[in-house]
C-alpha cells in the first residue's frame, strides 16, 4: 500500500492507528504510543470492572471445567448436574470468558498506550481466577478430608485424577499469577511515564523536520515488524542523527526518506512521530509481512 493515512487517524482516540510508533529508548511491547490530543492512560472504573469481570469468569468456567473432568473418572460427577450439562455450562463460560477478555486486553492497550502493560493487566485477573476455580475445584474433588483426598492423588488412587490436575494447575497459575503481579506496577508506572513525556514534548518542547531512514527488520511481533531507523534533523545546535526502533504494522511502513516530526527539551527527551500533514506514502505491505 502506497496510499496516505487513512483520515481516520487524525481523530482516532487509539493510539496504534497512528502508527508508526518510534521510540529512542525502548524496544518490543515496552514501546509506548499516545494519540494526539489524548491525555495519558490510567486505570479507569471501565477497566477495574473489566478485570472483576475477567476474574469471575475464568474463574467459574476453570470449576466447572474440573467438575466436568471429574466426571470422566471413576469417582463420578461431584455435583448433582449431568455431565452435557457440564461440558455446555463449560462452553458458555469458556465463551464468555474469551470475550470479556479480548475486551479488557483492547481496551488497556487503547488507554496505557503499551502492549506489556496491557498484556499483566488481563493477564492477572485472568491467572487470579484460574487460581480461584481450579483450587475450589480440586478441593471440590478431595471429598469431605481434603487431607486424605489430597494424599490419595498423590499416591494415584484411581478416581482422584480430577483432584490432582485441578491442584495442579491451581498451583501453576498461582505462580505465574505472582510472577505478574510483582511486574504489574512497574509496567503501569513505565506506560505512563512514557505517555506523559510525550504529552510534555508535543506541549513544551522544540519541533523540529527530519528524515527517516529504514534499516533492517529486528523482529515481528504478533506480525507487525520492528525496524531499527535513524533520524537526522537540523537544529541550531547543528546537524543530529538518532537511532531508534519502528513498530508498525506490514501495510504502514513509511517510505525511506520520509518526513518525520522530531521532539526534543533541554532533557535530551526525543519524541519521534511521522509527518501526517507531508501525506506520508508506505512500502508494499509484501515487503514487511513475515514469512510463513
Amino acid at each position: 500500500m502506497t496510499d496516505a493515512a487513512a483520515p481516520r487517524d487524525a481523530v482516532s482516540p487509539d493510539w496504534w492507528d497512528h502508527r508508526p510508533v518510534f521510540s529512542v529508548t525502548d524496544k518490543g511491547s515496552r514501546i509506548t504510543g499516545l494519540a494526539p490530543g489524548r491525555a495519558p492512560g490510567r486505570l479507569t472504573p471501565r477497566m477495574l470492572f473489566s478485570a472483576l469481570l475477567t476474574f469471575t469468569t475464568w474463574a467459574s468456567a476453570t470449576l466447572v471445567g474440573s467438575a466436568s473432568l471429574g466426571c470422566t473418572t471413576s469417582a463420578g460427577c461431584v455435583a448433582d448436574v449431568g455431565p452435557g450439562w457440564l461440558v455446555g455450562g463449560l462452553l458458555v463460560l469458556g465463551y464468555l470468558a474469551l470475550l470479556v477478555t479480548v475486551g479488557l486486553a483492547e481496551y488497556a492497550r487503547e488507554r496505557l498506550g503499551q502492549r506489556r502493560a496491557a498484556a499483566l493487566s488481563y493477564l492477572a485477573p485472568l491467572l487470579a481466577g484460574v487460581t480461584v476455580g481450579a483450587g475450589a475445584g480440586a478441593a471440590v474433588a478431595a471429598g469431605p478430608n481434603p487431607t486424605e483426598g489430597v494424599r490419595q492423588a498423590l499416591d494415584g488412587v484411581p478416581g482422584t485424577e480430577a483432584t490432582l490436575v485441578s491442584g495442579a494447575v491451581a498451583v501453576l497459575a498461582a505462580l505465574w499469577g505472582l510472577t505478574v503481579a510483582v511486574r504489574l506496577p512497574s509496567a503501569l508506572r513505565h506506560a505512563r511515564e512514557r505517555q506523559q513525556c510525550i504529552e510534555r514534548l508535543r506541549r513544551d518542547g522544540r519541533r523540529y523536520a527530519g528524515r527517516l531512514q529504514l534499516g533492517d527488520v529486528r523482529f515481528w511481533l504478533h506480525n507487525d515488524p520492528e525496524l531499527d531507523v535513524t533520524v537526522a534533523y537540523d537544529s541550531p545546535a547543528g546537524r543530529h542523527e538518532v537511532a531508534a526502533r519502528m513498530r508498525s504494522s506490514p501495510d504502514r511502513v513509511p517510505k525511506d526518506g520520509s518526513r518525520v516530526v522530531v521532539y526534543t527539551d533541554l532533557r535530551h527527551a526525543i519524541h519521534i512521530e511521522l509527518d501526517r500533514d507531508a501525506e506520508p506514502a508506505f512500502e508494499p505491505e509484501q515487503r514487511y509481512t513475515p514469512s510463513e
